[in-house]
């Protein structure tokens, strides 16, 4: 009768002399039968029974207090009392209800020096009753954690020390490892620090940093044993990553982590920033884990497993291999991809072969397989296994995928080989990529880039090749590449480099034409490619007046979207990069991608509509000459089809359906400087200028 659920019978049927007994019969293991006797004080509260209320609390207290060296024992025995009295029982003892108090709170509290200066502090001895007295007790127990010296960590800030309590503002100050003197709100603090004991890895890294330090750099392995043990939990790659820092260099993370993982006991599930750790307590204990999760993973699941563990025993590669190659068998003829992507993994395996089986797949199709194997060693395998099979097509399948196929590295080993098989079709292929580079994007800066340090590729450049590399930065199938492709136009990257050493005088007056028409190069690098071209041809140099002339609105307009992208945009994106940072491992983390790659195409925006407004003039009505057709002007034309009426005002007025167009523009050109009684074509049609106005 001493379980749950008979004592809840018991209470319902109000057989309180029976709870009583179940009560008595729990206090034989306290600890073990916690629950119980919460149950019962809580059950003879709600039923009113202060007299049985008042003694079982006194037995709990005769028989716990015997036992509080045991702090379970005597959390529990501080726990019913408070239930008690809070219920209405008046427990004491010939030392009064303050003794009994003061006895059980330190019981509870060991280690606590500052519990007498916190119920002096509350007035404890001043309360006439034990319900007055518990109220006073559990305001100075809410302070007992927050000792000052003592150490907690909290989210988000890590390791912290207490170093005041102020009772006055009901907050406790901490300096962290990052901030120093951080005010937390007494309610807060009791939720979000916890506490960390001598020996935790925190505890270490905020009192010991150097001598922790030390151990973390030299043995990773059991660094993070003592990491993860101190959490007695798994741990993510962020948390990791975030304990020991400060500890070793942040360019060194990626090697320490790598050499920590490799210990035998650690056991690494997921991969990016969703990755954790966890520990075993033997290297057969890990393995066996890991088969564990391997045997009830997905396929896929499976696979990435073999990929990450199979280093790490021999005997856990061939369990994990022996039944990766069984499920290739029955792949074969409905998945021929996954089948031989498993071949080619499991192959070096001992005691284990397939790739041999599933190759007939490859040669029947393999343009229509290729895009179906995800795994880029793979990838180079199938295109391996053509080349050797099917000689005389092998050229011909290698051209034609070298345009689909998106690693540098596999795009490497496909111009080596058509190189080695046939340099005519390679010569040809290299020669239509240059002409038709979206044909194949990544293929197209994979050429940009040996460029730089290959001069057969180099020789290759010109400013129309150049121009279509200006174009990739628009190509959003190149998604992150095309912030390789920025690079090349550094001063000190390819494009600069080609002006430098190779280019003529005519190929640099071309490209800064091609430099002048797109706006999506930030301005210090396009300023940096002129200068280099007018530096080795100085007859390049601008003479001319670049300044144009625009309404005075328009360059209103223009001045608040510069201020919007400056105090609004740049500013949020900002914040958004530093949010997307703290997801971690920045490898896979395409949000903090998308929101780097934003960032640039701002600033790049910011910097033309700066420069442009450097140039912009406002167009002053008073000021327009109306003897001939200038900027400003508003123009009456008469042609075979009727009147037209046409505004000419700065490129940032533009707008055809309303009849304005920019001076700068074809149509502009063809009518500035033109007369009343003069013919212009516009628009295909000769009319004749009727009219010279000034803008309304």
């Amino acid at each position: 009768m001493t379980n749950g659920a008979p004592l809840q019978s018991l209470l319902s049927e109000k057989r309180f002399d029976l709870v009583e007994t179940a009560f008595l019969d729990a206090l034989s293991d306290p600890v073990a039968k916690a629950e119980t006797l919460l149950a019962a004080v809580r059950g003879l509260a709600r039923a009113g029974q202060k007299a049985r209320l008042q003694a079982v609390a006194g037995m709990a207290e005769a028989e716990l207090k015997k036992k509080s060296s045991d702090p379970a024992a005597a959390r529990l025995r501080w726990t019913i009392l408070k239930e008690a009295v809070r219920a209405g029982a008046t427990p004491s003892t010939p030392d009064g209800f303050h003794r009994l108090f003061e006895d059980a709170l330190a019981a509870a509290w060991p280690s606590h020096p500052s519990l007498p200066a916190l119920l002096g502090r509350f007035r404890f001895r001043e309360a006439k009753d034990p319900a007055d007295g518990l109220a006073r007790a559990e305001k100075a127990e809410k302070w007992l954690p927050f000792e000052v010296g003592r150490v907690f960590s909290m989210a988000g800030r890590g390791a912290g020390v207490v170093v005041e309590t102020n009772f006055a503002l009901d907050s406790v100050r901490v300096d962290f490892e990052a901030a120093k003197g951080i005010a937390i709100p007494i309610g807060v603090a009791s939720k979000g620090l916890v506490p960390l004991g001598e020996g935790h890895f925190l505890f270490e890294k905020l009192t010991a940093p150097d001598s922790l330090r030390e151990r973390v750099v030299a043995d990773p392995g059991l660094a993070l044993k003592h990491l993860v043990e101190s959490f007695g939990r798994a741990l993510t790659m962020a948390e990791v990553k975030e304990a020991v820092k400060g500890l070793i260099p942040e360019d060194a993370w990626s090697s320490w982590w790598a050499a920590a993982r490799k210990n035998p006991q650690a056991v690494v599930h997921g991969s990016g920033k969703t990755a954790t750790v966890e520990w075993s307590h033997s290297a057969d204990a890990a393995d066996a884990s890991l088969l564990a999760r391997f045997e009830k993973a997905s396929l896929r699941d499976r696979i990435d497993l073999f990929r990450k563990n199979q280093k790490r025993s021999v005997d856990l590669a061939a369990d994990m291999a022996k039944a990766l190659a069984r499920e290739a068998e029955t792949l074969e003829d409905r998945d021929p991809a996954l089948a031989f992507e498993i071949a080619v993994l499991v192959e070096k395996v001992p005691g284990v072969s397939l790739a041999g089986a599933v190759e007939k797949h490859v040669l029947a199709q393999p343009l229509a397989l290729l895009p179906r194997l995800t795994d880029r060693v793979t990838r180079e395998r199938a295109l391996e296994i053509v080349v050797r099979e099917r000689p005389a097509e092998a050229a011909a399948i290698l051209a034609d995928w070298f345009f689909k196929e998106e690693d540098v590295r596999t795009l490497e080993a496909i111009d080596r080989r058509l190189a080695q098989i046939d340099p005519d079709t390679r010569e040809r292929t290299l020669e239509k990529l240059v002409k038709s580079p979206r044909a194949g994007p990544r293929a197209f800066v994979w050429f940009a880039q040996r460029s730089v340090e290959d001069d057969s590729f180099r020789a290759r450049l010109n400013p129309a090749v150049l121009s279509r590399l200006l174009d990739a930065l628009t190509w959003d199938e190149l998604g992150a590449a095309r912030s390789k492709v920025r690079e090349m136009f550094d001063r000190t990257g390819l494009v600069a480099g080609w002006l430098v050493k190779q280019a003529t005088v005519e190929d640099a007056r071309l490209l800064l034409e091609a430099l002048s028409r797109h706006h999506e190069l930030e301005p210090h690098r396009r300023d940096g490619l002129v200068a280099a071209a007018e530096m080795r041809f100085p007859g390049l140099r601008r003479t001319e007046d670049d300044t144009f002339f625009v309404t005075a609105p328009a360059i209103e307009a223009k001045r608040r979207e510069l201020e919007n992208i400056l105090k609004v945009e740049i500013p949020e994106n900002t914040k958004g990069i530093a949010l997307a940072a703290a997801e971690g491992d920045l490898t896979e983390n395409f949000e903090y991608k998308a929101r780097r790659e934003r960032q640039q195409l701002l600033s790049a925006r910011a910097g033309k509509i700066q420069e442009d407004l450097g140039k912009a003039r406002a167009l002053d009505p008073a000021t327009v000459d109306t003897t001939e057709v200038r900027p400003g002007a508003r123009v009456t034309l008469k042609g075979a089809k009727g009147p037209k009426t046409i505004t000419l005002l700065g490129p940032w007025d533009s707008k055809p359906e309303e009849g304005v167009y920019s001076y700068l523009s074809d149509l502009g050109k063809a009518l500035l400087g033109k007369t009343v009684g003069e013919k212009a074509t516009v628009m295909g049609e000769e009319m004749t200028v009727e009219k010279i106005e000034v803008f309304a």
